[in-house]
């Protein structure tokens, strides 16, 4: 009797729509984030940052989104070769000029700094950036879409139902001591409770 292989299922997995969980918004949208800071998964928080961001240009967003996602060697560096340097170095000009403003403005004792901004930056600063993440098909939104399962919990997405010890570092030691409050600082409040 022959050994047959079996048969594939013909129905393919259903694909998570990420960038439609951060338009909606609501429980889906908490969900995703907390489970792509779990996950180290920085791209889609990035997303919905540049979102608000882009109702609200202001160069202390820029700053805090440019040092917490883009900068080289940032805390939760997005992966985006395309929009980023050193492939691309708009990015890196546009916010180099911003803090060269922040720092000729500042008086020589840090106490009685007065953050005066002589120019508001673009609301599509970072839009490059954000169209090459969800451009990519083999980049990490499209990964995460493969692997997202938007009617499980946060940790019921994880392998295992929770943490390795690597992303739990990454929560404790990165994302809630030196990310989240730069960025609830430069108005992201959003933020504030995720992770």
């Amino acid at each position: 009797m022959p050994v047959t292989a079996p048969k594939r299922s013909s129905r393919k997995a259903a694909k998570a729509d990420v960038v439609g969980l951060l338009s909606r918004g609501g429980e889906g949208r908490v969900a995703l984030l907390r489970y792509c800071v779990m996950s180290m998964t920085p791209e889609p928080v990035f997303l919905f940052l540049v979102q608000e961001y882009r109702f609200r240009p202001t160069p202390p967003g820029a700053l805090a989104l440019y040092d917490v996602f883009c900068a080289p060697g940032a805390v939760a560096r997005v992966r985006s070769p395309a929009g980023l340097a050193p492939r691309d170095m708009r990015l890196t000009a546009a916010t180099a000029f911003l803090r060269r403003q922040w720092i000729e403005r500042s008086p020589e004792h840090p106490e009685d700094r007065v953050h005066v901004w002589t120019t508001v930056p673009h609301r599509d600063l970072f839009d490059r950036v954000a169209v090459a993440l969800t451009q990519d098909p083999r980049g990490a939104l499209a990964a995460l879409a493969r692997r997202y399962d938007p009617t499980c919990a946060p940790d019921g997405n994880l392998p295992g139902g929770k943490m390795n010890a690597v992303q739990r570092h990454f929560v404790e030691h990165v994302w809630q001591p030196v990310a989240r409050p730069m960025l609830v600082a430069a108005g992201f409040w959003q933020i504030s409770g995720i992770g």
